[in-house]
């Protein structure tokens, strides 16, 4: 945090001297950037904010109840006058400009734009860029910034950001987990926060459609690489016969993970439907030392060393087989006895 403690103080001095937020979450949303910007909306509105939170897609039913009792004005699209020239843009978890709104890219803001991130590849877009890899989970950093900014912590802007932070450790499973990730449960334990709520808002509500779904994923599990390394995959036909959406898909890809002497995991799902042109999203993991984020990269994607993803403009087999055959390239690079 030393390190970070100037750039710390000079965000928290924008949002005090602010009279309006527009908090913004990125393009398919996960547990972090909405548990972190929920947490700041909250936060913003307890100190007579006007507070707008944005987000290009909407949010996963897994993550509804983070919104519970929340007064605040949820939009796709931000108002072209908001937040105006006493206000500040937040962008949380969001590792470039292109995966929220074109204004942002632009620059098409008259007030400071703070980027607020955990993600090594971030871009460093806007005025104030606070990025910090060896973060957990962005909702790390925004407890952190909440802590020093002396605005107090309520309950449940606590139970934003633990959801935030669980979810991107996988329940503080992944190697991602650090001691700090610990102490931060702990200050929001401490702020009301119950561990067992929040799991059971985040895992116990799947439908018998989604397990379906999973289950015709893992019907197709193929390990290869002398069994380093697992795919599997999904349609567009296995989403429609199973009534579900894409992001019911959340989660699925750690599965493969569990099996003994994987390193290096993959998802494809089919975005397109019929008549469109095909494009299919990986899901990528890894287990040190191997790389997720080398892997994406090739295809134009980013994230983590243990988590990233990318979309490929191909049909779903295809997609498989370029997948299949970068991870194999991938994991060559290193000793067999790894």
């Amino acid at each position: 945090m030393e390190k970070h403690r100037n750039t710390i103080e000079k965000i928290i001095g924008i949002l005090n001297s602010s009279d309006a937020w527009l908090v913004l979450s990125h393009e398919k949303p996960d547990g972090d950037t909405l548990g972190s910007g929920v947490a700041l909306a909250r936060v913003g509105l307890r100190l007579s904010k006007r507070v707008i939170y944005a987000c290009p897609d909407s949010c996963p039913a897994r993550y509804s109840f983070l919104f519970d009792g929340l007064d605040l004005r949820l939009t796709d699209s931000p108002p072209e006058d908001f937040p105006g020239h006493k206000g500040a843009v937040i962008c949380v978890d969001t590792s470039t400009a292109a995966r929220t709104f074109s204004r942002v890219g632009s620059r098409g803001f008259a007030c400071p734009l703070i980027n607020i991130d955990h993600h090594a590849d971030n871009e460093r877009f806007g005025d104030v860029a606070w990025i910090e890899p060896m973060a957990s989970a962005t909702g790390e950093m925004i407890t952190e910034l909440i802590s020093e900014s002396g605005w107090g912590l309520q309950k449940d802007e606590a139970e934003a950001l633990y959801a935030a932070v669980v979810s991107d450790n996988g329940g503080f499973s992944f190697q991602s987990t650090t001691l700090k990730s610990h102490a931060v449960a702990m200050t929001l334990i401490e702020a009301g926060v119950s561990p067992n709520r929040i799991s059971e808002e985040l895992d116990s509500n799947l439908s018998a459609g989604i397990l379906n779904l999973w289950g015709r994923a893992m019907m197709r599990t193929a390990v290869f690489a002398d069994g380093g390394c697992a795919v599997f995959w999904l349609s567009s036909e296995d989403f429609s016969e199973t009534a579900t959406t894409r992001d019911c898909t959340e989660n699925l890809v750690n599965f493969l993970l569990r099996i003994k002497g994987v390193k290096m995991v993959a998802l494809c799902s089919e975005l397109s439907e019929s008549g469109e042109e095909k494009s299919v999203k990986v899901s990528l993991r890894a287990r040190m030392p191997f790389n997720a984020r080398e892997v994406a990269a090739i295809f134009g994607g980013g994230g983590h060393n243990l988590a990233s993803g990318c979309i490929l403009n191909a049909g779903i087999s295809e997609a498989v087989s370029l997948v299949r055959k970068e991870m194999t390239k991938h994991v060559s690079r290193f000793p067999s006895d790894i």
